[in-house]
């Protein structure tokens, strides 16, 4: 999932890659913020007096530490410093237990928080923090049927790019893709040089070949060696129910997996269903080892034994194995990652018992 996914990762806590303390330079959308800079204050109920409380810079896979202070006796804690511009940020207890997403720039602002009860907080003296408050509390209270199509609108509408990002963040890239490529468009125009936008545009460029080979696009064709080194091209098979198998001779699911295919294959194959194997292996004698060992008859075996350099991997935008296209006989695909009984009761559909 994509690493951008961060109101996931940081409600409930993580520690911090880097430790510095210093400004911001996500450069965000402003609000006015002074030229003083911050002053974030507030009680944290049950905290232990002493406790540290730190400040986070979130930077998608990167957190750093830019400020830390420490509880009172009353609960009371207060931190002052400066920012370069708005950005999103996470006030935490040392525990990592208790944290809040905040959009952070230089305004004053009050935290009330409780250790013992993490999702219990307020927040006031700044707007966009509590509208994130608002878009966290609706993520994670609206049924998963209706969030999608909130989500998509809040991202659409939004005058913040941060609370933006934190709304597409919680999409999955491949049902709303064109939503991430819109959006990735924004970031870009209006945080160009943060590494927020830069791992958004990495992300986002990487799935493209996974939209290349969504349920109802035509396969792309794909010619490797075969064990004997000679080629076949996927293009070879059309006409029949093929099954683009994306497997190794390493891979221990892949190895569990082979004996439904094979199943499938011996149950189907005189019905115009063909398997056609692209292996991830480096060494071709394993890869051959495996394919006797497993039994796996079918002619379709391929490689370029370029391990996860596939070229084959690449262009279907496999990043993890076993994974598999399930193609009609035009060489469109219909289904993905069918496994065991699933795969049997789709060829059941298209080819008869």
């Amino acid at each position: 999932m994509l690493v951008v996914l961060a109101l996931a990762t940081f409600l409930i806590g993580c520690d911090p890659n880097a430790a510095t303390k210093g400004g911001s330079s996500n450069g965000g959308n402003s609000s006015g913020g002074s030229n003083d800079g911050y002053t974030i204050s507030g009680k944290i109920a049950n905290s232990t007096p002493g406790a540290q409380v730190f400040l986070d810079e979130v930077e998608s896979k990167r957190v750093n530490v830019i400020d830390t202070g420490v509880v009172a006796e009353d609960g009371s804690f207060e931190l002052k410093g400066k920012v370069a511009g708005q950005t999103l940020g996470r006030l935490r207890l040392g525990n990592g237990r208790s944290s809040v997403m905040l959009i952070l720039d230089n305004n004053n602002m009050q935290v009330e928080m409780d250790a013992r009860n993490p999702k219990e907080y307020s927040i006031s003296g700044s707007k966009e923090s509590v509208e994130l408050k608002d878009l966290i509390t609706k993520i994670q209270t609206t049924p998963p049927q209706q969030r999608d199509a909130y989500l998509v609108n809040y991202v659409k509408n939004t005058n913040n790019v941060l609370l933006g990002y934190m709304a597409v963040s919680n999409l999955k890239i491949d049902n709303h893709y064109a939503v991430f490529q819109e959006f990735a468009k924004r970031i870009n125009k209006e945080m160009p040089n943060s590494n927020l936008n830069k791992e958004f545009q990495s992300y986002v460029a990487s799935r493209a070949n996974v939209m290349n080979t969504s349920v109802g696009k035509a396969a792309p064709d794909l010619k490797l060696a075969k064990p004997n080194g000679k080629e076949m091209a996927l293009s070879e098979l059309k006409g029949k129910i093929v099954l683009v198998d994306f497997w190794a001779s390493w891979c221990r699911p892949c190895r569990k997996e082979n004996p439904a295919v094979v199943a499938a294959y011996n149950k189907y194959k005189s019905k115009g269903f063909e398997v056609f194997s692209v292996s991830l292996d480096k060494q071709k004698e394993r890869w051959e080892k495996a394919i006797k060992d497993d039994g796996l008859i079918w002619n379709g075996h391929v490689s370029d034994l370029g391990g996860w350099q596939s070229k084959a991997a690449a262009t279907y935008g496999v990043k993890s194995i076993p994974q598999t296209f399930l193609l009609d006989k035009e060489g469109k695909i219909i289904a993905k990652n069918l496994r065991g009984p699933a795969l049997e009761k789709k060829l059941e559909e298209l080819l008869g018992a």
